[in-house]
C-alpha cells in the first residue's frame, strides 16, 4: 500500500513539475515487467497496476478502524471499531472517490487507445 502511494505521488508530482503525462514510476515498471514475464505487454501491466491501486483504495476505506471515542480497559472489543469510511471526513472521502475516478478513466483511455 505504501509503495503504491509513494509511486502515485512520484508520478503525479513529476508530471506536474514537467508538465507532462507520461511519467512511469518504479512500481508501475515492476508491474509491466511482471506482465511481460507472463506473455503480456506494458498495457497489461498498467491494467494490473490500476486494478491493484483500486483494490488497495477499496481495502483502505473498508477496513475496520478504532472509533475516535473508543477507549479500553484491557483490550478493544468489536464495538470499538467502525469501517474507515465512516470515520473519514467528507472532504477526504470525496478526494478518494475523485482519485479513484481518475484512475478508472485513465485505465479506460489506455484500453481504448490500445484497441485502435
Amino acid at each position: 500500500m505504501m509503495a503504491h502511494g509513494a509511486n502515485n505521488m512520484y508520478e503525479n508530482g513529476r508530471n506536474l513539475l514537467e508538465n507532462s503525462s507520461d511519467t512511469q514510476g518504479p512500481v508501475r515498471k515492476v508491474y509491466q515487467e511482471g506482465a511481460k514475464l507472463f506473455g503480456g505487454g506494458a498495457l497489461e501491466g498498467d491494467m494490473a497496476y490500476g486494478t491493484a491501486d483500486l483494490g488497495l483504495s477499496a481495502y483502505g476505506v473498508g477496513k475496520m478502524v478504532l472509533k475516535p471515542d473508543a477507549w479500553r480497559l484491557f483490550r478493544y472489543i468489536r464495538t470499538d471499531y467502525v469501517r474507515a469510511y465512516k470515520a473519514t471526513s467528507n472532504s477526504a472521502l470525496s478526494f478518494e472517490v475523485l482519485s479513484d475516478g481518475v484512475t478508472i478513466n485513465s485505465m479506460y483511455q489506455e484500453a481504448k487507445a490500445s484497441d485502435k
